[in-house]
């Protein structure tokens, strides 16, 4: 029914370099679609790069369209940095803080 593929290679890396997974939940005051195209845009992913953040996954609540899944892999560190470089520019694109829930994989 699930076709499962490991890569063996990717999880050593990750171990090895200390990057890790994170899954972040939050509320949005806009529309899905609104709040995707600005983070799909490249301004969004030159800030992504700059603090070397690989989005993997966003999406929407099947029961709230407002609470937003966004999952992501960095280096140790980098996110929290991410966060307080650009935390006014996240607010103005209607961002809920307060709502905000992080948790991390290795």
């Amino acid at each position: 029914m699930f076709n499962i593929t490991l890569n063996i290679k990717k999880i050593t890396y990750s171990l090895m370099s200390r990057e890790k997974t994170t899954v972040i939940s939050f509320k949005i005051e806009n529309t899905f679609e609104e709040w995707v195209k600005i983070f799909d845009s490249k301004e969004a992913d030159l800030r992504h790069s700059e603090f070397d953040i690989e989005p993997l996954f966003r999406g929407f609540s099947k029961d709230d369209p407002k609470k937003v899944i966004y999952i992501k892999e960095a280096p140790e560190g980098n996110i929290q940095n991410f966060f307080q470089a650009n935390s006014e520019r996240i607010k103005s694109h209607k961002v809920d803080f307060s709502s905000m829930e992080e948790s991390s994989w290795i």
